[in-house]
């Protein structure tokens, strides 16, 4: 899996390529962590070409989530296609973070009060 990592608007936009799965989660793990460590506190995560999400993928999620929520912060994801959609609707992701069509509507959604 890559990774690309910009900033644009006051926040901090991971584009995840590849597939996200048990052999490239620690790596990502470890970007998202220092990321979070660094002082981003919004989070966009463009999944537009994330081909494929296990569920070790979808835990390092989660983890960024606790993370950013300790440091007052968000992550809104973005661009998912069917497939990595059905995961996140299946383990009910969907309704636990903020999911949406572009990188600029996330960009959006993170100016947003909570």
């Amino acid at each position: 899996m890559e990774t690309m990592i910009s900033k644009q608007d006051g926040a901090t936009i991971v584009q995840a390529i590849g597939k996200l799965d048990s052999f490239s989660s620690k790596e990502f793990e470890e970007k998202l962590v220092g990321l979070i460590a660094q002082g981003s506190n919004k989070l966009v995560i463009d999944c537009a070409q994330l081909e494929y999400v296990s569920s070790a993928g979808l835990r390092v999620f989660y983890l960024a989530s606790s993370h950013l929520e300790e440091k007052g912060g968000r992550m809104v994801f973005c661009g998912l296609n069917a497939n990595v959609r059905r995961v996140f609707d299946i383990v009910e992701m969907s309704t636990e973070f903020r999911i949406v069509e572009a990188v600029s509507d996330a960009l959006q959604a993170l100016k947003e009060p909570l």
